[in-house]
């Protein structure tokens, strides 16, 4: 399972989403946890998610404002979501090739949209006779987050940039949910959000 941020705060839906389903796959399979994890992040957090996983792995998340502005500037002349770029981290990619060359995962689940480009490079990285399922857990339609914050933006450059980011979010969220073997969705509002995706779903 490739997850975005390892802490465990139950005020967080989607770390308390994340955290749940880990517990319930652990209790039937052996999980390998590769999670991003910030500052903030308790190291008795790994501990407990320890107690239940077989292995955790983690990798640093580091953000800035600045960092922020750069990849904000460069989505807005490259077709890659400014909310994708931002997650973009070489040291997660190259953790995810070490664990694939093992050829030991017989499926990858991606926790929320901003962990698929990791899976699929999980499928890209492993043996070929050895290719894992792909699960991803679609928490929201992300593209639908930056369009109802341009509705109610009143600064038209900000809107202008909100209404960008969501068109690309809903193109690049329907061509990479079809890349999976099957897509968890939490609402049936979300699934309908996107008509065209194609994989399994739930």
């Amino acid at each position: 399972i490739v997850n975005r941020t390892a802490g465990r705060e139950t005020s967080a839906g989607p770390k308390t989403r994340a955290y749940y389903v880990l517990r319930y796959l652990a209790q039937g399979h052996h999980v390998t946890l590769l999670s991003f994890v910030r500052e903030t992040d308790r190291p008795s957090a790994l501990d407990h998610l320890r107690t239940f996983c077989d292995t955790v792995y983690t990798v640093p998340m580091r953000r800035s404002r600045l960092k922020d502005i750069q990849y904000l500037a460069q989505s807005l002349g490259a077709n890659t979501p400014f909310l994708i770029a931002r997650d973009t981290v070489p040291e997660m990619a190259e953790r995810v090739r070490q664990l694939m060359g093992s050829g030991e995962f017989d499926a990858v689940h991606a926790d929320q949209l901003w962990m698929a480009p990791y899976a699929l490079l999980a499928r890209d990285a492993a043996p070929s006779q050895r290719r894992p399922y792909l699960v991803l857990d679609q928490h929201n339609a992300v593209f639908q987050i930056p369009r109802r914050l341009a509705n109610d933006e009143g600064n038209p450059f900000k809107r202008r940039v909100l209404e960008m980011e969501a068109r690309k979010l809903l193109r690049y969220e329907g061509e990479v949910c079809d890349r999976f073997d099957h897509v968890a969705w939490v609402t049936r509002e979300d699934r309908a959000a996107l008509p065209a995706v194609s994989s399994p779903s739930t």
